[in-house]
């Protein structure tokens, strides 16, 4: 069936005639937005897009990058276009969800796909084998269609089978009869009878989604080409469409016949336009109409750069929303961007200033509202509020008081304390007090002024009690009795008989502190009874003529005592109960049962310090707080809160600063000024029906993927990070969580507006997670519950405890046969016993084979250094002997021979001195490149006579002929002679000794071989001890200080090389020097002549 449409009205609204420059009072209206902006992490204030997923998370696409948020936290998608994973573009035009709760993006750059489970991007380029592509094309708008996904782009309509993965695509082609007006798509929208209505920037296209094409199109109205921006469809059956030159708005009628069109511009007088502009009372133009949302309520919203119109389809009537500077709870811009109704129907409003959120609850008067717009106030710090007469007097920290007339509304006075008497100046304002309806009391820190409210004539008294003294409060009980609390006295005057009074003595013997009363309340029966109140004196119950008659105090074992001792203010109900606000919560005494009801944030106040408590005509409770306004609706025991989205101005209200009218209105003074209403127009909340929403798990770094059934982990996956959020966003900051884990907690803990949860080293079990909040006005939600279930660790599955059963019967078994094992072991440590004994026995012998060569050591020690002295010695003697016949060569001769023995003697010692440094480790070498070759060429050399000299032949048969490597020539050459000496030593006369060089992989190897007596196999294990020596077969009678070879295998080891040793007994030894064939790189290679 085809669509017939005819206009019904047309608002010419280029808008042009829409939201007004001037509009009357009654339309303008503030608003009660909350504001998101880049304080609260929206990664950009520039909005283009709002959308709420299925799962309740809200998303919002800026200029800069799509951004996730759960009422607490923001989750930033931003572009890369190096990674893939990332989006196209950071310029976000609309957001949409799938049918599989997977997220679409439309970017400036293409079309994005965020994967749900993964929480992963997609970027969507090529489709259909490349038939279609998205990559750098301008995404405009997207529709959902079940499983259709419809695509607006700036080159034409794309439709999408996300089940089948099918393509297809419009676009404008002059050539085809049927096709769009033109491809540069701006937003697509159904209608009632399942067509498409496509906007684009030449005309509107009605298209049948079966076989896509355009049944319709109409592209101009009076020579205009249509520009579209947005299309909506009222429940009535109209259609409202903004174009760049108005906003339309046509019925959509069935019809036989095909499509009439759109009617022209100059039959619309027909439709009642001009009634329709009389109605709202627009006189002006707004302009960039752009966006338009029809809401649950049948409320049409209209954005523009000039704020907002909200058009109500059902009653015509109009409410304009823009940006005032002297409310912080108006829009953030007049320019707006774009509309979004949430779930619970809360209204989003995207700005060039960030997102807005809009509370379309009660409505509370600010002084801004209450009084006339030029009679602001300069101090908003209202401390104290009193009326008097028609006037209300509102007393502010700073600047005085302002007196205000009720009936006009209007500022009639201010009043500067500092104007009456100079001793004032510095003076604040603590409390108003009406003594009688020509007398007011203002009371300061230090004084009490008492004006004549006729001719404001005043008087001042200073706190009894002098200069040290303050007061802390004033009351006026209904006897005419005045009672001033101050902080050192309480003191009563009588009005009528001018009777001053102290009572001190009656409140010290019971060691109350007349200082600690800060506030007064006469009993609601008995005109006799006062009940004070205070810092830490509790509540006392207080007779004027007898004194103390009862003290209540806090009690922690006793759930029904005060809830603190510390009291701030008090007030009677209807019922005759005391309500008594606190610095940590709000107690209510039964003064018949003598019994005490509290209660706190965990029952639903916004917050525990009680600033006022006021009861309305109603008997319903409302308190002031530190963080809000609350209302205790007595017939539902109920606490409802009320915060700035309300209309609220702040959080913070001010201590004792409320005021009841006659006429049964409220007000509360708070930081910013102060609130007037009516409790009778104060409708209590719609209360939403929202859960707590799991949002990411995450097991230490990694994120899981939870499905909402039971949440499986691994024994040592038990640290879990849990985020949570209630999805309603109206007054974000006073939503309150509470948890309990089943299987570990008994009772519910609250966690304030923390919506995460860090649970530590939970053990192996099943366990129940239950979520629930209190929402901004302290509704409590269900329960939101998730199964969890940590594994056993392996040791504690079934099959270990069936190990644990075989082990069990294992020892069953060893225990009878217990007489067996213990046999068993009695050997084994008898074997064990046996094996220490031997090896203590082979270290005993250790022990005095190193004292035996110890000691032969020292004896030939001795024998080797006594032998130089007496060559010395006898020398000398020979000297003496032939002193006067001595010739010259026997002089010669013998010096020399002293001489010898010299070099012996200090050989001798430097070896024992190197021996010590190598005990310590203090011996070093200092290696530098040199030749190898050369170097155990001359020691063997210059060892050449000696040798000879003993009958024995010397041999030098080097493989190389040069080699330079990193070595300590010195050391070298010490221990080619050491090595070539114990050669010496040990081969008998007519013996031959060689010495090789050759290359040995990285090592240069240097070999003394001999053929002399040779070692045995045990005496080669410790023969590079210190003080070892070779025994037997003659090697004792050698002559040997026992640290030659000592020293050389250290000397190699320093040198990161290695000594080998090959002997036999009878055939001679080879000792083999290994050294690394490496070249310092910090030295240049020497020139080797």
């Amino acid at each position: 069936m085809r669509i017939k449409l005819s206009i019904s009205i047309f608002l010419g609204l280029i808008l042009t005639i829409l939201l007004p420059i001037i509009v009357s009072a009654e339309v303008l209206n503030i608003g009660n937005f909350e504001h998101i902006s880049i304080d609260q992490g929206l990664s950009n204030e520039q909005v283009t897009s709002i959308y709420q997923d299925s799962k309740g998370y809200m998303w919002i696409g800026t200029i800069d990058g799509l951004n996730r948020f759960d009422g607490e936290r923001f989750k930033v998608y931003n572009c890369d276009l190096d990674n893939e994973d990332k989006l196209s573009s950071n310029y976000i035009n609309v957001i949409k969800e799938d049918s599989k709760g997977n997220l679409w993006i439309g970017t400036d750059c293409g079309l994005d796909f965020l994967v749900k489970d993964t929480n992963t991007i997609v970027r969507i380029k090529d489709l259909d084998k490349g038939k279609f592509n998205l990559g750098n094309l301008r995404i405009t708008s997207l529709l959902r269609d079940n499983n259709i996904m419809w695509v607006g782009t700036e080159n034409g309509l794309i439709k999408i089978d996300i089940e089948k993965s099918t393509i297809d695509a419009l676009y404008h082609d002059k050539s085809i009869k049927n096709s769009l007006t033109n491809s540069y798509i701006k937003c697509i929208e159904e209608d009632a009878n399942n067509n498409l209505w496509v906007g684009t920037t030449s005309g509107i296209n009605i298209v049948n989604k079966t076989n896509l094409s355009v049944v319709y199109s109409e592209n101009e109205i009076k020579n205009n080409n249509l520009f579209i921006y947005d299309i909506e469809f009222a429940p009535s059956g109209k259609v409202w469409i903004s174009t760049k030159d108005g906003i339309f708005i046509s019925d959509i009628i069935k019809g036989k016949k095909g499509i009439s069109g759109i009617k022209n511009y100059e039959n619309l007088k027909e439709n009642k336009v001009r009634d329709f502009y009389d109605d709202i009372g627009i006189s002006e133009n707004i302009y960039n109409n752009k966006s338009l949302l029809i809401d649950s309520k049948d409320n049409m919203w209209i954005s523009s750069s000039n704020g907002i119109m909200k058009y109500s389809l059902k009653d015509k009537t109009i409410d304009m929303f823009k940006k005032d500077s002297r409310q912080n709870n108006s829009i953030t811009s007049n320019f707006v961007s774009c509309f979004y109704e949430d779930s619970n129907g809360t209204i989003w409003v995207g700005t060039d200033k960030g997102v807005n959120i809009l509370n379309r609850g009660n409505r509370f008067y600010t002084n801004y509202e209450y009084v006339k717009k030029t009679d602001f106030l300069y101090d908003k710090n209202i401390v104290s509020i009193l009326m008097n007469n028609k006037y209300i007097w509102v007393a502010t920290k700073y600047d005085g008081i302002y007196i205000y007339n009720i009936e006009t509304r209007s500022l009639e006075k201010n009043i500067n304390l500092e104007d009456f008497d100079k001793n004032l100046r510095g003076q604040y304002i603590k409390h108003l007090f009406k003594i009688t309806d020509n007398n007011v009391d203002v009371v300061t820190n230090k004084y009490i002024v008492s004006i004549n409210t006729k001719d404001l004539t005043y008087k001042t008294h200073l706190i009894e009690g002098g200069y040290s003294s303050e007061a802390n409060y004033m009351y006026s009980d209904d006897d005419g009795i005045i009672w001033v609390a101050s902080t050192t006295n309480l003191i009563s005057f009588n009005t009528k008989t001018g009777e001053k009074k102290y009572h001190n003595e009656n409140l010290t013997r019971f060691e109350i502190n007349p200082g600690g009363i800060k506030y007064i309340l006469q009993d609601n029966e008995d005109n006799n009874t006062l009940w004070l109140g205070g810092t830490g004196i509790g509540l006392i119950k207080y007779d004027k003529e007898k004194g103390v008659m009862e003290q209540y105090n806090y009690n922690s074992n006793d759930k029904n005592s005060l809830i603190s001792n510390n009291i701030n203010c008090m007030n009677f109900d209807n019922s005759g109960n005391l309500w008594i606000g606190t610095n940590i919560g709000l107690s209510k005494f039964n003064i018949k049962t003598n019994k005490f009801n509290s209660y706190t944030t965990s029952e639903g106040l916004t917050n525990n310090f009680i600033n006022s408590i006021l009861v309305d005509n109603n008997n319903d409770i409302w308190i002031s707080t530190n963080r809000g306004l609350n209302k205790f609706d007595i017939k539902s025991e109920n606490i409802i809160n009320f915060t700035k989205m309300d209309g609220i101005l702040g959080y913070q209200f001010n201590l004792n600063s409320s005021l009841k009218t006659i006429k049964g209105n409220l007000m509360f003074g708070s930081t910013n000024g102060f609130i007037y209403f009516n409790p009778n127009e104060i409708q209590n909340p719609i209360s939403k029906k929202n859960k707590v929403v799991i949002g990411d798990i995450f097991v230490g770094k990694n994120k899981l993927n939870y499905d909402g059934n039971e949440l499986v982990l691994e024994y040592k996956e038990n640290d879990l990070f849990i985020e949570y959020f209630l999805p309603n966003y109206e007054n974000l900051s006073q939503t309150t969580y509470e948890y309990m884990i089943e299987g570990l907690d008994t009772q519910w803990t609250y966690v304030d507006n923390k919506n995460f949860l860090d649970i530590k080293s939970l053990n192996p079990g099943k366990y129940t997670l239950k979520l629930r909040a209190r929402d901004g006005h302290g509704k409590l939600t269900k329960e939101t519950n998730m199964s969890i279930k940590v594994k056993n660790p392996i040791w504690k599955t079934p099959l270990a405890y069936l190990i644990y059963i075989i082990i069990i019967v294992s020892i069953i078994v060893y225990i009878f046969n217990y007489v067996k094992i213990l046999h068993n072991l009695v050997n084994q440590k008898t074997k064990s016993l046996n094996k220490q004994l031997k090896e203590n026995k082979k270290l005993s012998e250790e022990i005095i084979q190193n004292e035996k060569f110890k000691n032969n050591y020292f004896v030939n020690l001795s024998h080797e250094l006594r032998t130089p002295i007496n060559v010395i010695s006898s020398t000398v003697q020979l000297i003496n002997n032939v002193n006067r016949n001595l010739t010259y060569e026997k002089s010669e001769k013998y010096m020399s021979i002293i001489s010898k023995s010299c070099d012996n003697l200090l050989k001798i010692i430097n070896d024992i001195i190197d021996s010590s440094k190598i005990e310590t480790g203090q011996y070093k070498i200092y290696k530098k490149n040199n030749d190898i070759v050369y170097i155990v060429e001359e020691s063997a050399l210059n060892m050449s006579k000696f040798i000879e000299g003993k009958g024995l032949s010397l041999v030098i048969d080097p493989d190389i002929e040069e080699k330079v490597i990193s070595c300590d020539a010195t050391e070298i050459e010490r221990c080619i002679i050491n090595l070539l000496a114990n050669a010496v030593k040990f081969t008998p006369e007519g013996g031959e000794i060689t010495v090789y060089i050759k290359e040995v992989e990285k090592y240069i190897e240097i070999t003394v071989e001999d053929n002399g007596i040779g070692i045995s196999k045990e005496d080669q294990d410790f023969i590079f001890k210190r003080f070892s020596q070779v025994e037997g077969n003659g090697a004792t009678k050698a002559s040997s200080s026992g640290i030659g070879l000592t020293l050389v295998k250290y000397i190699a080891n320093l040198h990161g090389g290695y000594v080998r040793l090959e002997s036999e007994i009878s055939k001679g030894s080879k000792f083999t020097i290994g050294l690394p064939d490496k070249l310092e790189d910090n030295i240049l290679n020497e020139n080797l002549n």
